[in-house]
């Protein structure tokens, strides 16, 4: 499994819970280390759920935790884990793969939490507000990109090239859309065709598009970044990052203060690529 840095956070702040007491590592120690970061949306949930983390210490001090079978060892860890966690974990990955992603993040972790039956976790969670808290952490949310002070970063040399999609592209890319991501995303791409400078740029591994990016496409809204997307095989390897950035690029020469990213997925991709930040909730 492959996690993001902040998960890896997370996953090491509920070690460090588990030691001080059961010295086995259960679900409700995960959703402690959610609640003990303070980056992100796990910030966020701080901000607008203040009394969550001192209700849920005081409940797991109250808690006797019965040990299921014999701790499972596990990758990260070094501290053994229960059986249920072991699903926790399990069940996050399968969410990860669904969204076709490549790194488990807090949102899969939390939306496993709540999916299995844990009784410990349960009692825990008894009352409180748990849409709230999946809304903040597990929901897609929206991000914003400032450029105001926007710059172009330098790309990495490879042998990928790189352009701004023609008409005469268009139904290789929808294909190659429809093949790697579905048709949900294929309106969109109709859209980009209605404009005279297409805001699409593809991703070419000699003559095989591997990836894509557009703006100005979602029902044809101003200043909102996406879809874009890379095939499965060539991900990790730096082209939506460059895909992204020749997007942002255009939309600060055409004027655009902001750029909002609509239902980011992997939002800590947007954070360390391009200083993106989670737009609020209302509280």
């Amino acid at each position: 499994m492959k996690f993001t840095e902040r998960c890896l956070r997370i996953l090491n702040y509920a070690e460090s819970e588990a030691i001080k007491k059961t010295k086995v590592i259960y679900p409700v120690h995960l959703l402690m280390g959610i609640l003990l970061e303070r980056t992100g949306v796990c910030a966020e949930l701080n901000i607008n759920y203040p009394s969550l983390i001192k209700i849920v210490n005081e409940r797991v001090k109250e808690m006797q935790f019965v040990r299921e079978v014999e701790g499972i060892s596990y990758v990260p860890f070094t501290t053994y884990i229960s059986p249920k966690t072991k699903q926790v974990l399990d069940i996050a990955s399968d969410r990860m793969k669904r969204f076709n992603q490549v790194y488990i993040n807090e949102g899969h972790l939390l939306d496993a939490i709540f999916r299995v039956n844990d009784q410990s976790t349960n009692k825990i969670l008894e009352g409180l507000d748990v849409s709230r808290i999946f809304e903040i952490v597990a929901y897609p949310r929206d991000m914003i990109v400032s450029l105001k002070d926007y710059s172009f970063p330098k790309i990495p040399s490879t042998n990928i090239t790189y352009k701004r999609v023609e008409q005469s592209d268009a139904a290789l890319l929808k294909t190659f859309v429809e093949k790697e991501f579905g048709n949900g995303w294929l309106d969109s791409i109709e859209n980009g065709f209605l404009n005279e400078k297409i805001p699409i740029f593809m991703a070419l591994d000699e003559e095989h598009i591997v990836g894509f990016a557009c703006f100005d496409v979602v029902r044809r809204k101003k200043g909102l970044f996406g879809p874009m997307g890379t095939s499965f095989s060539n991900r990790v390897k730096g082209i939506g990052y460059t895909l992204l950035h020749f997007c942002l690029r255009e939309m600060k020469e055409i004027g655009y203060e902001y750029a909002v990213i609509g239902e980011a997925g992997p939002l800590e991709f947007y954070e360390k690529a391009c200083n993106a930040v989670v737009i609020p909730r209302c509280s």
